[in-house]
């Protein structure tokens, strides 16, 4: 038998640039519990006919279109992480993130990450009486992801 290799979602981070050059860190955003990247890409279509016979069916040829991609989560809000979410958000300049994957397996670590320049688009902060604040942020790409894999 042959089983899934698992990754704890735990395991798993969105990450926020500082900015610093020449060596940027980057900080997880603590308390996010839930987490997603997505990634799309749009196609353009085009009916292709027949010339040999015009009353077949015509078959659509498709061609790759733009890519996009954003990083989702939501979860307990962070005091200390606040100020920089709202600068980021503020700023109207691009912002570089991280999603990445980081899990001990054994005596090494298994990591990658996809990184790449985003707007949070979304932030929503939310509290009931008798819970804790939390937090929802979307982040849209403003230039494209790169993955990185170390094994």
């Amino acid at each position: 038998m042959a089983y899934t290799d698992k990754l704890k979602s735990t395991r798993v981070a969105i990450m926020m640039g500082d900015g610093a050059t020449p060596t940027e860190v980057f900080s997880p955003m603590c308390g996010i519990t839930t987490k997603g990247f997505q990634q799309t890409r749009a196609t353009n279509d085009t009916v292709d006919w027949d010339c040999a016979d015009p009353d077949a069916t015509p078959i659509t040829v498709r061609d790759a279109g733009a890519t996009d991609w954003t990083i989702s989560g939501s979860g307990l809000l962070h005091r200390p992480l606040l100020a920089d979410v709202q600068a980021a958000f503020d700023s109207g300049n691009p912002t570089n993130f991280r999603f990445m994957f980081d899990e001990l397996t054994g005596s090494e670590v298994i990591d990658g990450y996809y990184q790449g320049p985003g707007f949070i688009t979304d932030l929503n902060i939310t509290g009931n009486n008798g819970e804790y604040v939390n937090i929802s942020i979307t982040i849209s790409a403003a230039g494209p992801k790169t993955f990185v894999a170390n094994p």
